[in-house]
């Protein structure tokens, strides 16, 4: 215990596990936070403060959206998909709620895949668009796996809780 009061580890190993259980738990403020973390605590030396950067656009995106997004579609879990929908500003969500209801019934296991092309926001709202590889095994063990690779638009929208999709297209991704 000698010496890491004076050495600064303590205030930097709290500001790595606040970090963590943030990210974990998705939080939409993160970025929010993590601006607040790189400030020193009260007898600390600025220039023993962490070098933390708040999060970019994009990894926003990818936190608040996409990563669970896949998740949930690789776990066949509509809720955790249709959580990262934003209901009352989603058009026809209740058909999209049914549609992957469907999609999940059908497949046995999904591997999803996302590369992040583009994101572009004003204010509370924009968009994002990702290269998604899809690959699903139907339960049907006669019909053949379904491939899928198309460029997607995600439309979303910062909420309360972090960005949220509103739409995207191709909207028959999941039907086709």
């Amino acid at each position: 215990m000698q010496g890491t009061q004076g050495n600064g580890l303590m205030p930097k190993r709290l500001v790595t596990v606040a970090l963590f259980l943030l990210l974990v738990a998705g939080t939409g403020g993160t970025a929010q936070v993590l601006a607040q973390a790189q400030q020193p605590s009260p007898g600390q030396d600025s220039s023993e403060a962490p070098s933390i950067q708040p999060l970019t656009l994009t990894e926003q995106v990818v936190q608040d959206v996409l990563e669970p997004l896949q998740r949930g579609i690789e776990e066949h879990s509509a809720a955790k998909v249709l959580a990262v929908f934003d209901q009352q500003e989603t058009p026809d969500y209740a058909q999209l709620r049914d549609q992957m209801r469907a999609f999940f019934s059908q497949h046995e296991s999904i591997r999803f895949r996302y590369k992040v092309l583009q994101v572009e926001a004003e204010k509370d709202h924009g968009f994002a668009i990702a290269e998604i590889d899809m690959a699903a095994t139907p339960l049907d063990e006669i019909q053949l796996t379904v491939r899928r690779s198309t460029q997607m638009r995600f439309q979303i929208k910062l909420g309360v809780k972090g960005w949220k999709l509103v739409g995207f297209k191709p909207a028959d991704f999941f039907t086709q």
